[in-house]
């Protein structure tokens, strides 16, 4: 039987790498929607001035806090699924062996997974976007950099300059962007994985990387404009911002570059969203089995070790 505690520990290790795949593209994807530009002429400048290494910069701290953040939502998701099968009874939320997951009460349940992450999840991702848009060299539009060279000397200097209040610069942006996103991703990935298991016979690796990749790719893409407006703000100056919040952001956006501003690095994270997704439930069904394995094979032995002895 899978525990709480095993979907919290083979959600990290899908989550990490998730990470450690993506990370690159989502630099190149970050600076394009911050600093302008083509994917390949971002990465181009990012290699001549940084190396490979500037495509890593902001990785630290969504890698060390990933487990904290998997705790928070997956806990927060399973809570709010239970819940709703206790307050509605009839099937269960997630599904049986012959009956397709409720995609109401997935949603709604991923929806209170997406508003509960964001107390740790906005921060990581301020500090992640303001070393990812630390830029070296020239070639760059011009724009503020952080002084700081690490995820904690980030925290430092933007509590220095706004307090806690600091952290939680564009907030609004993110929740916006996250929560009906995340409610849209685990119901797109649960449905879609219930479909391939049991009417295509695909195996339950194989379902979890389509629907995976299907399901991060859609929920990304349904949340573009406001992801986009959401890098600006978070790639701002937070002790002389340029933008007053996000309305305010949208409108200098379109009328500095135009409309197709707002839909900038979509192609990259199309592609990005459907194989880090990929990456990240492959890793969360292998991540499973590993623990099962590890779990109930003492047991198998003992249960061997006694047999030889009769």
């Amino acid at each position: 039987m899978t525990s709480v505690w095993h979907e919290l520990a083979a959600g990290s290790v899908g989550g990490m790498a998730g990470i450690l795949v993506g990370h690159p593209a989502d630099t190149i994807k970050v600076r394009q929607q911050t600093l302008g530009g083509s994917p390949l002429a971002t990465l181009r400048t990012t290699l001549k001035h940084e190396g490979t290494r500037g495509l890593y910069k902001g990785m630290a701290f969504p890698l060390v806090t990933n487990g904290l953040l998997n705790a928070i939502y997956f806990g927060a998701y399973s809570g709010a699924l239970r819940g709703l099968d206790w307050a509605l009874g009839g099937p269960a939320g997630g599904g049986s062996a012959d009956r397709p997951p409720d995609t109401g009460r997935l949603f709604v349940a991923g929806c209170v997974g997406g508003v509960a992450q964001l107390v740790v999840a906005t921060p990581v991702d301020l500090v992640k976007i303001q070393l990812q848009t630390r830029t070296e060299g020239a070639g760059w539009r011009a724009h503020y950099t952080t002084a700081a060279r690490g995820p904690l000397g980030c925290l430092a200097e933007l509590y220095r300059r706004r307090g806690v209040r600091g952290w939680y610069h564009g907030l609004g942006a993110m929740a916006g962007r996250d929560v009906a996103s995340f409610g849209l991703y685990i119901t797109l990935y649960e449905r879609a994985s219930w479909e391939l298991r049991r009417r295509a016979a695909v195996s339950r690796r194989g379902a979890a990387l389509l629907a995976g990749g299907l399901a991060g790719t859609a929920a990304w893409l349904s949340i573009l404009p406001l992801d986009v407006i959401k890098s600006k703000l978070q790639a701002d100056d937070p002790a002389r911002p340029l933008y007053r919040g996000v309305v305010h952001c949208a409108r200098l956006t379109v009328l500095r570059d135009g409309p197709r501003a707002l839909f900038a690095g979509g192609t990259l994270l199309a592609a990005r969203a459907f194989v880090v997704n990929a990456v990240i439930f492959l890793g969360y069904e292998c991540g499973l089995e590993a623990i099962h394995w590890l779990e109930y094979r003492p047991n198998s032995t003992a249960v061997l070790a006694s047999s030889g002895e009769d």
